[in-house]
């Protein structure tokens, strides 16, 4: 379990390194009442031999110099390519709305010390595709939580986004963009996918037992009235969730909740070490706390706790 004595805790992502874990967070001084620590974010980072006992290594990104990323950093992931470490991140800006969410990059080569790249974000809502001003019940835009992967030639990112197309519960989606080289990004339509909610936040992409998995978080007064009347109360608790699909860019089938606890986490992040994959995230009851790894199954009914209550 990773806690930080004076410190929140927020939304976690992973990279396994060899015998080495390495877990980024976001993190801010609990002087921050917890209503305001979301606007005060930094990105932290610990590593672990075991996934359970970590070594806190600092703050590893902070808000600025631009003025893009200028008010508070967000989610993101890290993905090796072309010999170096790139970390996608959310920034919020400074001198203009600070509810605007951007994806920027950072770079390392160690996965240590990361300097960020250049001075632009590199993907943002493409109104083409995405809602800009959402008709959902959190009146912001949603263009956040970045997470990579590789198919093909190409990296992509996914994010917490909205469609533009129908019902307003159901319309939370994934934000897709693709690029061959880290500079130049395309954002391209979203996934087709079962919809379930108005926000899917901290997606990722992963393929376990030759099936590929989109993993999200949702609170659960965003689902869709249609699916909290179709589902049994235990699994439409706040946490996270999984769809399935035959290839990483679609369609995914909704499967259920991964964890069906009485505290699930949220934020949830599966991590495959030593050859079985996990699931890890902020617990739901101590929003200041990363959990102990919780080993998962998948097939192609979805990713499931091993255990439970």
């Amino acid at each position: 379990m990773l806690t930080l004595p004076g410190k929140w805790i927020g939304d976690p992502w992973f990279y396994v390194d060899g015998d080495t874990v390495h877990c980024y967070f976001l993190t801010a001084s609990d002087t921050n009442p917890p209503s305001t620590r979301h606007t005060n974010w930094e990105i932290g980072h610990a590593v672990s031999g075991d996934l359970s006992t970590w070594t806190d290594r600092g703050i590893v990104l902070r808000p600025g110099p631009r003025d893009w990323d200028g008010h508070h950093l967000a989610t993101g992931s890290v993905l090796r390519f072309q010999g170096r470490f790139w970390m996608a991140y959310t920034g919020h800006p400074r001198g203009e709305d600070p509810t605007i969410q951007r994806v920027g990059l950072a770079v390392s080569d160690d996965l240590h010390a990361w300097e960020k790249f250049g001075d632009k974000p590199v993907t943002e809502v493409d109104e083409r595709y995405y809602e800009r001003a959402t008709s959902g019940q959190r009146p912001f835009m949603h263009w956040r939580d970045p997470a990579l992967f590789r198919h093909g030639d190409h990296v992509y990112h996914v994010v917490c986004a909205r469609c533009r197309q129908g019902e307003a519960a159901g319309r939370g989606s994934v934000g897709v963009a693709r690029t061959a080289d880290m500079a130049h990004w395309e954002v391209l339509p979203p996934f087709a996918l079962e919809p379930f909610a108005e926000e899917l936040e901290c997606p990722s992409i992963l393929t376990l037992n030759q099936k590929w998995f989109l993993v999200f978080s949702t609170h659960r007064h965003l689902i869709a009235p249609s699916q909290r009347e179709a589902g049994p109360e235990a699994s439409l608790r706040s946490g996270t969730y999984s769809m399935v699909s035959d290839s990483p860019l679609g369609p995914y089938r909704f499967c259920g909740m991964i964890e069906r606890t009485s505290a699930p986490v949220y934020a949830g992040q599966i991590v495959v070490w030593k050859g079985r994959p996990y699931l890890l995230g902020t617990r739901t009851d101590r929003r200041d706390t990363i959990s102990d790894p919780l080993p998962v199954t998948a097939d192609a009914h979805g990713i499931v706790a091993a255990t439970g209550d």
